[in-house]
């Protein structure tokens, strides 16, 4: 009998991948499965590695659907009451799945649970934070709530070894499969960016408890799939924007919705006019977003 399924979504990572199953393996658990989807990396190098894993379940799609989309993909083949999404830049600690699932058994009100995360220099990630709402859009806002309440901070939520913050990452969230099943899975709108902020909002709108459970660590090294060239850092940075606006026309009216929007927006345009002229980056983005706004009103018109 299954009683974890950890389910992993990759894009041309394959040596953080391997480094990442290795430490799945060293748990030595037997009572659990891991699944791949593999977000059509297309680069030759899929095959080989497979037959380095077989213990793993590949899904190799054909097309890229993003991480929401691969996530539910994964979870309709796990056969386990638990689902662990899971990144691939992650390195688990050994000795860190069998007591996290004893602790969780016995907390049937824990709902999404995430653990502590450190960067490869050893520095807390802080997996977790705010929900965006149409007034706290600037990062400047963000702070000051957490100055005015330190009790809801990102620093006391990963300092204290139980906090309930308001969102979780999806780099490493545990929940039921009946709970997951309650909410309707990722939502597959969210291509990248901002699904593990609208699944957390989602369990909250339902009275859930999101836990970090900071006993227990594991080592996230950021961009594993999100950095690997600068094309692609454009495109997940774009992202981050479109998918932010997606969340504050989900979980508002319309007219804080579109209130939001603005003022989101002319966060991020003055952080692009200031960085334009030395950043690459910034001016592929540009050019992203202004594509994405024509693509929009096409759609409309």
């Amino acid at each position: 009998m299954i009683s974890l399924s950890i389910i992993i979504v990759s894009y041309r990572c394959w040596s953080r991948l391997d480094t990442c199953l290795k430490s799945i393996a060293s748990q030595q658990m037997e009572n659990i499965e891991v699944i791949v989807v593999d977000n059509n990396s297309d680069d030759g190098f899929a095959q080989a590695f497979i037959e380095n894993h077989p213990q793993v379940e590949f899904i190799l799609q054909d097309f890229n659907g993003g991480f929401s989309q691969a996530c539910n993909r994964g979870a309709r083949n796990a056969k386990g009451d638990w689902f662990l999404f899971l990144n691939p830049d992650t390195n688990l600690q050994s000795n860190t799945l069998q007591p996290l699932l004893e602790k969780v058994n016995q907390e049937p009100s824990w709902k999404l649970i995430g653990i502590k995360q450190l960067n490869d220099q050893g520095k807390n990630t802080h997996p977790h934070g705010l929900f965006l709402k149409w007034w706290n859009v600037w990062p400047s806002v963000r702070i000051l709530q957490q100055l005015l309440n330190p009790s809801r901070s990102k620093h006391r939520w990963s300092k204290d070894l139980l906090s309930y913050p308001d969102w979780i990452s999806g780099s490493f969230v545990l929940m039921r499969k009946i709970d997951f099943e309650e909410l309707g899975g990722w939502d597959e709108r969210f291509w990248m960016y901002y699904e593990d902020m609208d699944l957390s909002k989602r369990a909250a709108d339902r009275g859930w408890l999101r836990v970090m459970y900071n006993e227990l660590i594991c080592t996230h090294s950021h961009g594993g799939s999100s950095r690997i060239n600068p094309e692609v850092k454009a495109i997940t940075k774009t992202e981050v924007i479109l998918s932010a606006i997606k969340y504050l026309k989900k979980h508002n009216n319309p007219f804080y919705a579109l209130l939001g929007k603005y003022m989101y927006l002319l966060s991020r345009f003055i952080d692009i006019i200031i960085s334009y002229p030395f950043s690459a980056t910034k001016r592929a983005m540009t050019k992203k977003l202004l594509k994405a706004r024509l693509d929009l009103k096409e759609q409309i018109s």
